[in-house]
């Protein structure tokens, strides 16, 4: 199962001003995929845009609105000037969907010696839109099902070898954990980890959703079975599991674990 969903907060709107917003509007909703969330216009003029934002569905969105509207420094701003750069992840089907839609290539599909992968086109009024899959600096990779699967095994194997430094290495400094007696931090774990109280003998984790909250921020939810021993009782769980991960620049750390007894798994019905 591959659930994937988007919720970002925008906190840097990149604002472009055109001689007909609506067809603006349609163009980069129905050409690229922009999701219209706002858009008002004058009562006694509707073509008049006074403000409209667009959402990326990877995150990030722009603002825009009608050329000449007002007086202001905004109104006065002459089109066609912009430039914006957007993140996406399947550039050639996006560049084959923008020729279809008969959209004016300034640079097709092309490799860079960076890493990324994509185009430029033209919008109706000579913004120029470059799509590509370098993500900035720093920034974090894609998060997807199998990322954080590969990440989630290689976390059991370090819960499994009782390594109370490697399993620290997957988590932030004030990663905690949320079950059903209450709150315990993670150093807690670690300590009882690197004295020997706490061991695991099994751990098996299965990806079930992975839901994008931010470009830093995803929850993964997993249903997992381990076996272990505490202050030398034994013990098996079987668990539904909601990591809380933040990309602090060089990997994602779990900040928070939500823990819940899972029901067993019935048989398939014949």
């Amino acid at each position: 199962m591959n659930a994937t969903t988007t919720t970002t907060t925008t906190t840097v709107w990149p604002c472009l001003t055109y001689r007909d917003a609506r067809a603006a509007i349609a163009f980069l909703t129905e050409v690229f995929g922009f999701q219209e969330s706002a858009v008002y216009a004058r009562e006694d003029a509707p073509s008049i845009v006074e403000h409209a934002e667009l959402r990326w569905p990877l995150g990030g969105g722009v603002m825009l609105g009608t050329a000449d509207k007002d007086e202001s420094a905004w109104g006065r701003r002459a089109p066609g000037n912009d430039a914006v750069y957007v993140v996406c992840d399947e550039p050639d089907a996006l560049f084959d969907r923008a020729v279809a839609a008969g959209a004016e290539i300034v640079r097709g599909l092309v490799d860079e010696d960076y890493g990324s992968r994509g185009f430029t086109v033209r919008d109706t009024e000579g913004n120029l839109w470059s799509f590509g899959t370098y993500r900035g600096e720093g920034a974090a990779p894609k998060a997807d099902r199998e990322t954080f699967a590969a990440l989630l095994d290689e976390w059991a194997a370090a819960i499994v070898a009782n390594d109370a430094e490697a399993i620290g290495r997957f988590a932030t400094p004030d990663w905690m954990f949320v079950a059903n007696n209450g709150i315990t931090p993670g150093s807690t774990f670690l300590k009882l980890v690197a004295a020997g109280e706490l061991t695991h003998d099994t751990m098996n984790l299965e990806v079930e959703r992975v839901t994008s909250v931010s470009d830093t921020t995803v929850l993964v939810t997993t249903r997992g079975t381990n076996s272990g021993a505490f202050r030398g009782a034994p013990f098996t769980a079987d668990e539904w599991a909601t990591d809380l991960f933040v990309w602090d620049g060089k990997g994602w750390r779990c900040t928070l674990t939500q823990l819940t007894p899972a029901e067993p798994k019935q048989p398939a019905t014949p």
